[in-house]
């Protein structure tokens, strides 16, 4: 079977240049697979070895990327995961990825990058969808021709786009992944994702009051980021679509890579190979698990967050 030129090869970067002007980063994955926990991870290895060999970057226009993806030999999407933040989305991600079979992108600067182009140029209008169809697709090649399935782990205010999601891509499963807001807010308190900072993630989008309004006050700004998207996973959950799934942290990891494996058809290779990752800690595969102590449960308490999760438990169980 022919390669394609661009075999081993995906986009990684989008940036702006203004007057509509939009450049593409490219990245030469060599032999290595995607398997770190998160794609910024893969993308630091893979640069380190690029700049070995050469000092420049390999870059494009928007209309290469198109083209060069276009006839790639690639797999469609088994399924997109959206998730709350540390309720076990990288945990599946990382256990389903050991397969050489599976592809598994997980949290890809890129992919944002495309979805948020509208707060860079507002007119951007129905270009998003060919331009991420195309970067999927891209990251979706197949590179040794055994793989067989493909999953996409989203960032977690992805969730805010689901209606723009579910348009492109009708028929394809969405797995939702949440957790009690507590343990979630505990676990920010210990190593905050950008979600969890006020202003890193602009409020319009995450749909929280300005960061001013929080001051010192973390936790109360994670709680309301929380509040929005179990607000949002109870309208998506109301839908009844067919190809959307609902799941509790709090069920159980086991039970959660079952129904995962379940509603997709992304079958569990080697169940003892997954049930040794699952011993571990999603971000660190040399780290032997261990659940987080809340001590002080009033800290990461708020109220109208709490009554926002429970709601949407009532909705899926």
């Amino acid at each position: 079977m022919q390669r394609a030129l661009i075999a081993n090869w995906i986009p990684y970067r989008l940036t702006y240049a203004g007057q509509d002007e939009w450049i593409v980063k490219w990245l030469d994955l060599g032999s290595n697979r995607m398997i770190k926990p998160f794609f910024d991870e893969t993308i630091q290895i893979c640069r380190i070895k690029q700049r070995e060999r050469s000092s420049l970057e390999s870059l494009c226009n928007i209309d290469f990327m198109l083209d060069a993806c276009k006839d790639l030999i690639s797999l469609e999407p088994a399924s997109f995961i959206f998730h709350v933040s540390r309720c076990g989305s990288t945990l599946i991600s990382q256990a389903f990825s050991s397969p050489e079979e599976n592809i598994v992108i997980a949290e890809a600067p890129l992919l944002d990058e495309i979805l948020r182009a509208a707060e860079k140029q507002p007119e951007i209008g129905a270009s998003r969808e060919t331009w991420f169809k195309a970067a999927v697709k891209a990251m979706g090649q197949k590179r040794n021709f055994r793989e067989t399935d493909y999953l996409i782990k989203l960032d977690s205010w992805h969730i805010h786009f689901y209606d723009l999601l579910r348009e492109w891509y009708p028929q394809t499963p969405f797995f939702f992944l949440y957790r009690r807001p507590d343990e979630v807010i505990a676990s920010h308190d210990k190593r905050r994702g950008i979600h969890a900072v006020p202003g890193m993630i602009p409020p319009a989008l995450l749909k929280t009051n300005e960061p001013a309004h929080f001051g010192a006050d973390f936790n109360r700004y994670t709680a309301q980021v929380l509040e929005q998207y179990y607000s949002k996973m109870q309208d998506i959950c109301r839908l009844n679509h067919p190809n959307n799934f609902f799941f509790d942290y709090a069920d159980g990891s086991n039970k959660m890579m079952e129904a995962f494996s379940q509603f997709t058809g992304i079958s569990i290779k080697d169940s003892d190979q997954m049930n040794l990752r699952l011993k571990y800690h999603s971000k660190s595969s040399q780290e032997v698990f261990k659940p987080d102590a809340l001590l002080n449960n009033e800290k990461f308490f708020f109220e109208d967050c709490h009554k926002a999760y429970e709601e949407l438990r009532s909705l899926t169980s």
